[in-house]
């Protein structure tokens, strides 16, 4: 990525100048980042939001870390991306996996340069065939364990690839055969033969602005209600309630992907998650195939609980709705029934007469989601799931707020997703996995087992050794900064780690500095709290880890022993803190 010496000046048009303003908004954190920088990372927003048909808010889980030739690889499986190599391990054991790879390039410069886009093309070749020599982490290693013998069984065709190229400035139009060139260079591969290009997108001015500005969309769906009955009577906290019915032929619209997947962000506010086998599975099941039972399904069944931020009538439709940020709260049993019965047989019509019972609140009020999540769910014997609703995660969520109004730094704890949508700078949202990892790897000293495996070890380290009722709140807002200035530093450019993976080792690391100088969590936070101290710090803890070679090794970052190894080489080296 060729970088603009001045940040204020750049040559884009009036029209993309205003939908990457929109952008730096939502991260505030990119405001004084170079005009080049800043198009680098909005481009992989707009491609990966559009990939996915979801918004991209981490903007690092799919940065390249100025790696030669490609800004960005969006590693997708069933529609879920995967930006570590411990997201493999929320893939179901028995699910068959489509996977597809999305590479971008960003460029800024004024006329096209063919030797730049033939550059990119070479990188995505040389990424593929696993160079071993200048990997791309933490891609390379998903990719290496999804060719191997674990995964590759289970995959279902060859691997998709798309390849994008986003040029900010440039108005050419004599691409096509280039294009073509660079296909049959692809495709001609004997090496490649694990992959099936899909595309290679050029994309310029009137192509960017059309999709970042469809990125709006994934956040709404229009549905059609039948027999809806309007229950919100005066209630300032409820926008508008209802009680519906919906045809299946409907809900697949609120729960598919494009690629008819289940889009799982709808279920992240469900403390009950997927149950993959029960007796109300079963039951749900049987209503389904019983030509007999099969119309009586909305009398049979519990139905749906839905939240929304708004739910808008249509002015002309008759029963139609528009619904922003839904999220399930109650029914995800039945949603992932009626998906499995419909992906059997996709073209099979015995699903599009059967009716679900809904019942529709749209509310920011996050007091009242609360109560409605824990209300919803409370008549089953799910207390040991609520986690997202526990006494302690409302502890930490209270102290993330006092400090906000005590003028420290402002971070916001996302107990349910969405909560805080209001928020444009997403850096400033930590939710329970990410306070999770870092907590287990700076107090825990265990930053490798956040590498593979993190759910299983989140999950068994939950009110035992993580979120216990007698830990200080303060220690997991200091986990928060943490999170928040590598977040920062590292979508600025402001530091720059050997390896992506580096990250919970570099928190680490900065935390055993600060234990060096500091004896309370107060005074750390005190110190953090002012970015240029967090900023020279930083810099400096990133180059004392960047200089370990035992960390440089492959998979090193894996293993406890490195972990130990940088350990006892920060008590014996002086302070990095002036």
């Amino acid at each position: 990525m060729k970088k603009n010496k001045k940040k204020n000046e750049n040559n884009f048009s009036i029209g993309l100048n205003s939908v990457i303003n929109d952008f730096t908004n939502k991260h505030g954190t990119l405001k004084k980042s170079s005009p080049g920088d800043i198009f680098e990372h909005f481009s992989n927003h707009t491609v990966v939001s559009n990939l996915r048909e979801e918004e991209l808010e981490n903007l690092n889980a799919v940065s390249t870390n100025n790696a030669k030739g490609i800004d960005g690889i969006a590693i997708i499986i069933n529609d879920r991306l995967i930006h570590d190599l411990s997201e493999l391990d929320t893939l179901g054991k028995n699910e068959k996996l489509i996977v597809k790879i999305g590479f971008i390039q960003a460029t800024t410069q004024k006329s096209f340069d063919e030797n730049k886009f033939t550059g990119f093309v070479s990188a995505v070749i040389n990424f593929l065939i696993k160079n071993k020599a200048n990997p791309i982490e933490p891609f390379s290693t998903i990719l290496e364990e999804l060719l191997g013998k674990t995964y590759r069984g289970r995959l279902q065709e060859e691997i998709t690839i798309d390849l994008y190229y986003l040029s900010a400035i440039t108005n050419h139009s004599s691409y096509k055969n280039l294009i073509d060139s660079q296909k049959k260079a692809i495709n001609n591969r004997s090496d490649l033969r694990s992959y099936k290009l899909n595309n290679i997108s050029f994309w310029q001015n009137r192509e960017i602005i059309k999709y970042y500005n469809k990125i709006q969309e994934y956040h709404k769906v229009k549905l059609v209600l039948d027999e809806n009955t309007r229950v919100d009577e005066q209630k300032s906290n409820i926008e508008m309630s209802l009680l519906a019915a919906i045809k299946f032929p409907e809900l697949k619209k609120l729960i598919l992907t494009k690629n008819d997947n289940i889009k799982e962000r709808l279920f992240v506010d469900n403390p009950r998650s997927r149950i993959p086998e029960s007796k109300v599975n079963d039951d749900i099941t049987e209503t389904i195939r019983n030509k007999k039972d099969n119309s009586y399904f909305i009398y049979l069944n519990n139905g749906l609980t839905i939240l929304c931020s708004k739910i808008i009538k249509h002015p002309t439709e008759d029963d139609t709705f528009s619904l922003t940020y839904p999220r399930i709260i109650n029914g995800c049993q039945t949603t992932y029934v009626l998906y499995e019965q419909f992906k059997k047989n996709k073209k099979a019509k015995k699903l599009d007469n059967i009716k679900v019972f809904v019942k529709l609140i749209a509310t920011e009020d996050n007091d009242l989601k609360e109560k409605i999540i824990f209300a919803a769910n409370n008549q089953n014997a799910i207390t040991k799931d609520l986690q997202s609703l526990n006494k302690f995660h409302k502890k930490i969520e209270e102290y993330f707020a006092g400090s906000i109004e005590k003028n420290k730094l402002k971070l916001y704890f996302e107990r349910q997703r969405g909560q805080h949508y209001n928020i444009k700078n997403y850096a400033q949202k930590i939710n329970i996995k990410n306070l999770a990892k870092v907590y287990i790897s700076i107090f825990l000293r265990e930053p490798h087992k956040m590498k593979s495996y993190t759910d299983k070890i989140i999950k068994k380290y939950q009110a035992k050794k993580i979120f216990y009722k007698d830990h200080d709140p303060e220690d997991y807002y200091y986990c928060g900064i943490l999170y928040y200035w590598l977040n920062t530093f590292s979508t600025n450019m402001e530091i720059k780690l050997h390896s992506k993976t580096m990250d919970m080792i570099l928190l680490l690391a900065c935390h055993l500095f600060l234990e060096k100088k500091f004896k309370d969590t107060g005074g750390k936070i005190k110190y953090l709290s002012n970015k240029n101290s967090a900023k020279t710090f930083f810099k400096d803890a990133v180059e004392f880890i960047n200089n370990k070679n035992y960390l440089r090794k492959r998979k090193a970052l894996y293993s406890s022993l490195q972990t130990e190894e940088l350990i006892n080489d920060i008590k014996t080296s002086q302070s990095i803190i002036q």
